[in-house]
């Protein structure tokens, strides 16, 4: 699978995995025939969090993208804060997880939480984060939003001059990223830009459905409500191994 396949693979994950075997015609009643799974879980989150579900929409399809990043790296990516609560809430459905890493990604994708903040492994987690920030501009071609992926708050000078570095998946026994070096925008430049429009900046509402989406039982505004700012470091993902 090159990473034209890999993206339409997580690009058109729409969490089906999260409903309960005989919920789904209830979920779709409630939230509609287009994608009903993707915005029943959207509208769960928003309200565990405090946030409005246009703002959760969007943060699904981040973590998607952050996903997407930790598959082509040669390094363990870290998440924003933001993107790290939606990780969090994937894998409190253990067997919906397990289901999207067999059958949508088709390996591993581990979460390595820092358990006691030690100055080495921060800082490693540090670098790794502004890693997956320039490895985001890389392949989108795009900055990442900021109410989602957050103002680095690591000063990028200290972490070079502390010597931090990211920790690559080839010395962790994996052998590193496999797949070809093409920035993944390149690999749609052929198509339309209405049709993808996650590479044009303007990838708020469903993948593949354009434009913002509506919310459901709150106000419609994208914007997240309490903490959204994404401040990196914490934690790091990878596909299989760990420390």
């Amino acid at each position: 699978m090159d990473k034209k396949e890999l993206w339409l693979q997580l690009r058109t994950y729409y969490f089906d995995h999260v409903v309960q075997p005989g919920l789904f015609d209830r979920i779709a009643a409630k939230f509609g025939n287009a994608n009903p799974s993707y915005h029943a879980f959207a509208h769960k989150i928003a309200r565990k969090h405090g946030w409005k579900t246009g703002f959760a929409l969007r943060a699904l399809n981040e973590y998607k993208k952050f996903i997407y990043l930790g598959l082509v790296s040669d390094f363990h990516v870290t998440p924003s804060k933001i993107i790290d609560v939606v990780w969090h809430e994937h894998l409190l459905f253990s067997k919906a997880y397990r289901e999207f890493c067999d059958q949508v990604i088709h390996q591993p994708f581990d979460h390595f939480p820092e358990l006691v903040p030690m100055e080495d492994q921060t800082g490693r987690f540090s670098a790794q984060y502004l890693d997956t920030i320039a490895l985001y501009k890389k392949e989108f071609d795009l900055d990442p939003p900021v109410d989602i992926w957050g103002n680095t708050k690591f000063d990028q000078e200290q972490v070079k001059q502390n010597g931090f570095t990211s920790k690559k998946k080839e010395t962790l026994g994996d052998s590193g990223s496999t797949y070809d070096s093409t920035p993944l925008y390149n690999h749609f430049e052929s198509e339309p830009a209405t049709s993808y429009p996650e590479f044009t900046g303007f990838g708020d509402g469903d993948f593949g459905g354009g434009g913002a989406s509506g919310d459901f039982g709150s106000d419609s505004s994208s914007d997240g409500g309490g903490d959204s700012g994404g401040d990196g470091g914490g934690c790091s993902g990878g596909c299989g191994g760990g420390d």
